[in-house]
């Protein structure tokens, strides 16, 4: 697949669904702001980090956010929400009022993975879809990549309700199917962080090139 040069880009939209404004010019602020407009079902998913702690903080309007085993209606008036390392979390919009949902997402470290995050994410979708409606398994397995190398793993199956075994059954699982992802994704060149979209100054920042050298971003 041809991909797209949008390593300068600062902005991604996605119509009705979700835009992701990145720093300007690119490493020049750990935020990122995602903004849901009315009526959008875009979800971040359930998932996990593993090497950052991550925080979100409502700009305008109301949030559902699930933390572990909690689910909340979140908003401005409730500050900035931690999410520690290896917390099962996922957040969208909670209501279907009219109003758009803003939200500022950085991390503990602020080494810049989660701008290379966001724009591979996005860039791959993009290219996956600019000729219409995508092959679902190519762009799956490309997004598998790019979780597994850039610190986003997916709950596969939601099992934390079995006691004791339960989020090692979900790890055991997510690792499993991400690194096999991987694996078969070497043979044809996937990537975890592209140069066509992703700004020089990131990829040699010490985290993502230590990811890129140690097979984790290839």
């Amino acid at each position: 697949m041809s991909r797209s040069i949008t390593r300068d880009r600062t902005v991604f939209t996605r119509a009705g669904s979700v835009t992701y404004a990145l720093p300007s010019p690119a490493f020049s602020s750990p935020v990122m702001t995602i903004t849901l407009p009315p009526n959008s079902t875009w979800t971040s998913g359930l998932h996990w980090h593993e090497t950052h702690t991550e925080y979100l903080q409502i700009v305008r309007g109301t949030a559902l956010v699930t933390l572990n085993n909690s689910t909340k209606t979140i908003t401005q008036e409730d500050g900035i929400i931690t999410v520690p390392r290896f917390a099962r979390h996922e957040w969208q919009r909670a209501t279907a009022d009219g109003q758009e949902l803003v939200v500022k997402e950085w991390t503990d470290p602020a080494d810049g993975q989660k701008e290379v995050f966001f724009r591979n994410l996005s860039s791959v979708i993009l290219d996956c879809t600019k000729d219409g409606p995508p092959s679902e398994w190519w762009l799956t397995w490309q997004l598998f990549v790019v979780f597994w190398g850039l610190d986003n793993y997916p709950v596969f199956v939601a099992l934390a309700w079995l006691p004791f075994i339960g989020q090692m059954l979900e790890w055991a699982l997510t690792h499993i199917v991400l690194f096999a992802a991987v694996l078969a994704g070497k043979l044809v060149g996937l990537k975890s962080a592209y140069g066509e979209y992703t700004p020089c100054k990131l990829l040699a920042s010490p985290t993502v090139e230590t990811s890129v050298k140690s097979g984790k971003s290839n």
